[in-house]
């Protein structure tokens, strides 16, 4: 027998009493609804994963105070020890560590106590390659050490399917470019030596997360999807720190935003991996366009020339660029296993229809940096990214019914709400004054009131 499909209280709750419904009108029989009810998680299994998993964080949270426990005991007498004893704790801690994962997973079917070994044994591989340094006296570039770290927990956590380590992975990778970026821009790209005339940019990132994400499509596992898009968010935002144009990092990040969006979209609707992909974008996106909405603070970028225009404009094409990489890469894949034989521009055309809004964006913020310079200082790009508040609160609000949910069409609703907050305080706070407020504010909930209303509506219309 297959496994039971899991779901939550919920909908196991409304499938129940749907189903009572359905016998009791002679829609299905007695024994249909409980071969129907078999295949899901029954009432106490769900509550005994729920229980599972609670146990699984508290153990992991343990594990990791008794990893620390040891080290720091250690710790206490190592600079007494001789290298010998040191390197005989560190590889039998490590060994062991790993022996009883091992033995958990293969020997004893017990996978969750097995990923919590694992943890444990990566975390003291870490270790490891610090205190064999410092008894070695090895003096090195210290970033290399996360990234080796990094590296060895992709390799098990790919090969032993086990989520906690994509998690450990992910931070390491993430506190590694931060400080190669932010820290050691000037040093060069790194590929078997360094590359000086490149800026180090961690470029080894996208490499390495690459398999992890294909692990991830392939599991169906969206909670680990979850985790590798806001590294590479993370990672393409300090770009710019690395090419020294970060005085205009807003408009690389709202760029960033559309490219996010722009993958989001190149998922089938109602993916739950478009959704992760969604949720980032829509927030960086949305983060970016809030300032470039105000003329103070477009104009104070152009008075001031603190944005390189060259620069930023050469990092948004670059994005740009990307962007139709990326569309190109889906529709092949997508040809592939569609067998969709349509012409290629024919299906280049249809995408960019689908994604005039990314699109857009992208190339908005793409040649924002120059058209700040023109004519009125600052007032195309605040006209601009006006414009672009409103259209993204209005896709939003399209995405949501279009799937039918509910989380993006609220976005896009508050998003315009505050867009009108946003522009009362920069044209009217001074005119208007607390009763200007007072009818803003009024204004406000009362649409919010309409909105939950028509939606109400609108749910109450899909289910008759």
């Amino acid at each position: 027998m297959t496994d039971k499909r899991k779901i939550s209280d919920g909908v196991r709750h409304w499938l129940s009493g749907e189903i009572t419904s359905w016998v009791a009108e002679g829609i299905i029989s007695r024994d249909q609804s409980e071969r129907i009810l078999s295949r899901y998680e029954s009432a106490s299994e769900i509550a005994d994963r729920k229980h599972s998993a609670a146990t699984f964080v508290l153990m992991g949270l343990a594990g990791l105070m008794v990893g620390l426990a040891a080290l720091l005991l250690v710790g206490y007498n190592w600079s007494d020890m001789p290298a010998g004893v040191k390197l005989g704790i560190l590889f039998g801690s490590l060994l062991a560590a790993h022996g009883l994962g091992f033995w958990l997973r293969f020997g004893m079917n017990a996978r969750r106590s097995s990923e919590l070994a694992f943890f444990l044994g990566c975390l003291l591989f870490g270790v490891g390659i610090w205190q064999v340094a410092q008894i070695f006296h090895i003096q090195s570039h210290y970033p290399n050490g996360i990234w080796i770290w990094a590296l060895g927990t992709l390799v098990i956590a790919l090969c032993l399917d086990t989520p906690l380590l994509h998690a450990l992975f992910v931070a390491l990778m993430a506190i590694w470019a931060g400080m190669e970026i932010l820290n050691f821009p000037d040093l060069g790209s790194w590929l078997f030596g360094r590359w000086h005339g490149i800026p180090n940019g961690g470029y080894s990132l996208p490499l390495l997360v690459l398999p992890g994400l294909l692990w991830s499509y392939r599991k169906q596992s969206v909670m680990t999807v979850g985790l590798y898009v806001p590294l590479l968010a993370w990672w393409v935002a300090i770009q710019p720190f690395a090419w020294h144009c970060s005085e205009g990092i807003v408009y690389f990040i709202g760029a960033t935003g559309g490219l996010f969006l722009l993958m989001a979209q190149l998922h089938p609707d109602h993916s739950r991996f478009g959704i992760v992909f969604r949720f980032y974008g829509a927030l960086l996106a949305a983060g970016a366009l809030i300032p470039l909405s105000f003329h103070d603070f477009n104009r104070e970028i152009s008075h001031s020339h603190m944005v390189p225009v060259l620069a930023e404009l050469s990092m948004g094409m670059a994005i740009l660029v990307l962007s139709f990489v990326v569309i190109i890469a889906a529709i092949l894949v997508r040809r592939v296993y569609s067998h969709d034989s349509a012409p290629l521009p024919d299906q280049m055309l249809s995408v960019l229809r689908r994604q005039w809004l990314p699109l857009g964006l992208i190339l908005a913020m793409a040649i924002l940096p120059v058209t700040n310079e023109m004519l009125f200082p600052g007032l195309l790009p605040t006209v601009a990214a006006n414009v672009a508040m409103v259209m993204l609160a209005i896709w939003l609000m399209q995405i949501g019914l279009r799937e039918d949910r509910g989380v993006p069409f609220a976005a896009g609703v508050v998003y315009f709400l505050l867009w009108t907050i946003f522009r009362y305080i920069d044209l009217f706070a001074d005119f208007g004054g607390m009763l200007g407020a007072a009818m803003m504010f009024f204004l406000c909930g009362a649409g919010l009131f309409g909105m939950s209303l028509y939606w109400r509506y609108r749910r109450g219309r899909k289910h008759v």
